[in-house]
């Protein structure tokens, strides 16, 4: 398919009227008051969740991003034989290892909204916003919604956000509610945070000029990068060390004020793939020439040194987060916070990495590599080293952090608490899970593997196809997994019924949702009406 349809890159530039319109927006709480959709099912009002008493274990979780499950051991052998991650493979062994975790409404915001809330995304509403990114479900939180963060604060906990995601803090953003202290660490990707001049900055140690003759509207965006690094530089050698960095100050300095939630998020794994040179070399010992640090969203033919170089960059980056994550970890165990605390490490998504000849994600590669993620749960007490079947998804994190902390959730929670499945006082949730991204979505059994378009009027409006014609830029795609666990061959063509039944299922959850989705970004109707641009 053609993927500079679904490239953030492809657009910048239409949204740009929209980024100078919301720029002197404000943040936290202020951004209620934005404009949102009608929703007469949903209701307006903000209800403030009550004070609780629970069991005052303190609630730490740790989110990197674009972080595949293969990087771990606890999942079975690693998609690179020597990848490194000691660190986290040490976690998993005091920790309950969800092995069938998986996304539901992506990518990132919309995973983020889904894990703040423990609530369902699917199916997503698309409104426009003053964003290089235009995919429905990508918005600041609904007015209703009641955050796990609001819901620690109203029960006495001590809140703090440390983040190196960039788009929860763009203007208009609403994603730090409930956290008493945040803080903003910048320079990744499309970042404003260093000045790339008019005239653009010299890329060409981080890409060849072929490369950039194919993907011209590339050098905006490594120049932006490139000025961010002249800055973050000068704090350490890379944005990953310096948020581990932050919370670890703020565990020493917090560590015994009980109870306290400490949520990280480290942007890194996520593109640019830009490690330091010391992880760098294990992978690809005397790097020379261009970093290729951004692989394309396309699906284009590449030379093979190209792709070895994107491997080991996203090698040595994962080695970077599990190296300053363990500093983390040692810090909570220097302080005996393991004992008295729930520790989660967990991704949003993962990334193709030259399978189906793709890098990175997108609506057109809605498979393991990308929508199963790890999970690790450590509670004090709790059955270390345990690995667990049964689906889960990100909306379920909430409740079962909740639960583990003795809490009730919101009532707005749809999620689903995982903990039956670790005590093995149930061995299933749910028969199926299902992912959307775009107008793209798929169904997963332990079977079969199923994508399509989910909403074709939309897919059509947005991406231009004629009313009408067919819908070529994605066929349905079907995979055996018994047969092709790595969903390396489509079995659609041979299995018909199969698909059909398949897509039922996928509709029948798309359908559930239906009306319970919505909500309003400042608690009344609004007129720039949610009855258009596909949100019904």
């Amino acid at each position: 398919m053609g993927g500079e349809n679904y490239s953030r890159r492809s657009f910048l530039k239409t949204a740009m009227a929209g980024v100078a319109a919301g720029a002197g927006a404000g943040d936290g709480w202020s951004q209620r008051d934005q404009a949102a959709s009608g929703c007469e099912q949903c209701g307006s009002d903000y209800e403030p969740p009550p004070q609780q008493q629970g069991n005052n274990l303190n609630l730490i979780v740790i989110v990197s991003d674009t972080f595949r499950h293969d990087n771990l051991a606890c999942y079975g052998p690693k998609w690179l034989e020597n990848l490194e991650t000691p660190n986290l493979d040490r976690f998993a062994e005091k920790a309950v290892v969800f092995n069938d975790a998986y996304a539901e409404g992506m990518p990132t915001i919309v995973i983020r909204r889904t894990l703040y809330t423990g609530r369902r995304a699917i199916p997503c509403s698309y409104f426009p916003q003053p964003d290089n990114v235009q995919l429905p479900g990508w918005h600041p939180m609904y007015h209703e919604d009641v955050t796990l963060s609001e819901t620690l604060l109203a029960s006495g906990y001590l809140t703090a956000l440390i983040s190196s995601l960039y788009h929860e803090f763009k203007p208009g953003r609403n994603f730090q509610r409930g956290f008493q202290s945040w803080r903003w660490v910048r320079g990744l990707e499309w970042d404003s945070y260093g000045t790339s001049p008019h005239h653009l900055l010299d890329v060409s140690d981080l890409v060849s000029p072929e490369y950039m003759a194919r993907f011209p509207a590339l050098h905006e965006q490594l120049s932006q990068y490139k000025a961010n690094r002249n800055l973050w530089r000068q704090k350490g050698e890379s944005v990953t060390q310096i948020a581990v960095e932050e919370a670890i100050r703020w565990l020493n300095d917090n560590h015994d004020q009980r109870p306290f939630y400490l949520h990280v998020e480290l942007f890194n794994s996520h593109e640019p793939w830009d490690p330091p040179r010391r992880f760098l070399e294990k992978y690809m010992p005397n790097a020379k020439g261009p970093s290729f640090i951004e692989p394309p969203y396309d699906t284009v033919p590449l030379a093979d040194e190209i792709k070895q170089r994107f491997r080991a960059n996203y090698a040595g980056s994962v080695n970077d987060v599990d190296y300053w994550v363990g500093n983390l970890l040692n810090t909570m165990d220097h302080w005996g916070l393991f004992d008295h605390s729930v520790v989660v490490f967990m991704s949003d998504h993962g990334t193709m990495l030259g399978e189906h000849g793709q890098f990175l994600k997108g609506p057109d590669k809605l498979r393991g590599q990308v929508t199963h993620v790890p999970l690790l749960i450590h509670a004090p007490g709790g059955p270390g080293g345990k690995k667990v079947d049964g689906f889960a998804q990100i909306p379920d994190v909430t409740p079962t952090a909740l639960h583990l902390l003795g809490l009730q959730p919101p009532p707005r929670v749809s999620g689903a608490n995982l903990w039956p499945l670790a005590t093995g006082d149930t061995r299933a949730i749910r028969d199926d899970v299902v992912q959307t991204y775009g107008w793209v979505g798929a169904v997963r059994t332990k079977e079969w593997s199923y994508s399509e378009i989910w909403k074709p009027e939309a897919h059509q409006d947005q991406y231009h196809v004629l009313p009408g014609a067919p819908l070529s830029v994605y066929k349905p795609q079907l995979y055996n997994l018994e047969k092709d666990p790595n969903e390396l061959n489509d079995v659609a063509d041979r299995h018909p019924d199969v698909a059909r039944q398949m897509s039922s299922r996928m509709k029948d959850y798309i359908a559930s949702g239906e009306g319970k989705t919505l909500g309003s970004f400042n608690g009344k109707p609004s007129l720039n009406t949610s009855e258009g641009l596909y949100s019904k």
